[in-house]
């Protein structure tokens, strides 16, 4: 979570981030709670924090550098914890829903759609 305490900090304190959002879906950081299109989305705490890294990333991430920013953790190639919790979280948040937000770049990692 190094890289979005890092762009929190950017942020000075009279406009504390509170809220997320990329296309239909919102985050409450405060309440911890999470719609899309007006529903509410129920998340465990990883996949709230992985939600909440792709959104505030905005960009491209590589599969390593969400293991490392999200976990706190140094990468094993040969596990596949990124990708169960990206897919607990596309079942969540893209499953019910026409446009899929959640992009995997094939070799590389993953992209939040914001469209």
């Amino acid at each position: 979570m190094h890289v979005i305490d890092a762009l929190l900090r950017r942020v000075p304190a009279a406009q504390e981030i509170v809220k997320l959002a990329a296309a239909d879906l919102e985050m409450d950081l405060v309440a911890r709670k999470v719609a899309r299109a007006g529903t509410e989305v129920i998340l465990s705490p990883r996949e709230f924090s992985l939600l909440e890294y792709l959104i505030a990333i905005r960009i491209r991430c590589y599969t390593q550098q969400i293991a490392e920013d999200v976990w706190g953790h140094k990468f094993d190639a040969g596990t596949n914890f990124v990708d169960v919790y990206i897919n607990y979280l596309r079942k969540s948040v893209d499953k019910d829903f026409p446009v899929k937000l959640i992009t995997t770049v094939y070799g590389q990692g993953f992209v939040l759609k914001d469209e």
